[in-house]
């Protein structure tokens, strides 16, 4: 069984990665005002976040339209016998349910397997290399299938958001918290819970010592797991590649025992939701 796989554009990957592994990307958008961009397609991390800073209003994302996603499975459809879309956090998003209307919309010409991934950015790619590792071995649409549920079961995700201004602007935390926060340079940290949802896992007072928070989380998570355990670390930034060095740093002198890195970008729609500035950490 030849098996295609779909994903959306918050992994945060390349389209040469996409390429690479024989993965289509469905995006997202992000608009500014009257202005609509195509995540990680005509936005750059780097524009994005210049023009967050800049702005006074928070961007806001769309999911992608069915119509998308029914291209996507009947591209596949000519060459594959089955598909699975896999994607960020419901709890984030819409875009599972999309992919799940185009999946209905195709059932007779294709069977789609729709999955809410739970996770986002790098953390769902660290998934996804290990849905391509094993379709390439021959594994069965039930064994990746298998192996997608006991990722989403081990994976950890934790982040800073350097400011709680973007919190607040988004309804996450009231403006009284917001400010006290910026006043006390207090750096909230972050997990994704079960079923993803974004919750308050610590904090710290400065942005050194709410990455040096994340590493020991990392660590405490890796030390868990068992002997010989495949492990992927991932670590991302939002236009903060300064405090991204130092957590690889703190990761090296930690001695983390991990079997393969992924460092990149937080994209723009990803970044919508926290911020510039932010750092993340994950284990898969």
């Amino acid at each position: 069984m030849k098996i295609g796989i779909v994903t959306d554009s918050t992994t945060d990957r390349t389209a040469l990665e996409y390429a690479e592994r024989h993965v289509v990307m469905v995006p997202l958008t992000v608009r500014f005002g009257d202005e609509v961009h195509v995540d990680w397609v005509d936005v750059e991390p780097q524009e994005f976040y210049r023009r967050m800073r800049a702005s006074a209003v928070l961007p806001q994302t769309s999911q992608p339209p069915v119509q998308d996603f029914v291209d996507a499975y009947r591209a596949l459809a000519k060459e594959c016998d089955h598909i699975i879309s896999i994607h960020l956090t419901s709890r984030l998003s819409g875009t599972v349910h999309s992919a799940e209307a185009a999946a209905s919309m195709v059932q007779d010409e294709i069977g789609v397997t729709v999955i809410d991934s739970e996770v986002i950015s790098i953390l769902l790619w660290a998934v996804i290399e290990r849905m391509d590792t094993a379709r390439r071995a021959g594994e069965t649409l039930e064994q990746i299938l298998n192996i997608v549920e006991e990722c989403k079961n081990r994976a950890k995700l934790f982040f800073m958001v350097d400011t709680m201004k973007y919190l607040q602007m988004g309804g996450r935390v009231g403006k009284a918290q917001a400010f006290l926060g910026q006043m006390l340079n207090i750096k909230p940290i972050l997990t994704l819970t079960e079923g993803g949802t974004p919750t308050p896992k610590s904090k710290a007072k400065g942005t050194k010592a709410a990455v040096r928070e994340l590493v020991a989380l990392a660590q405490t998570e890796i030390q868990s797991r068992p002997e010989g355990q495949e492990i992927t670390l991932i670590a991302a930034h939002a236009d903060n590649p300064e405090m991204l060095a130092y957590l690889e740093k703190l990761v090296a002198e930690a001695g983390l025992k991990y079997t393969r890195l992924i460092t990149g970008w937080v994209g723009a729609v990803v970044g919508s939701y926290v911020g510039p500035g932010t750092i993340a950490i994950g284990v898969l």
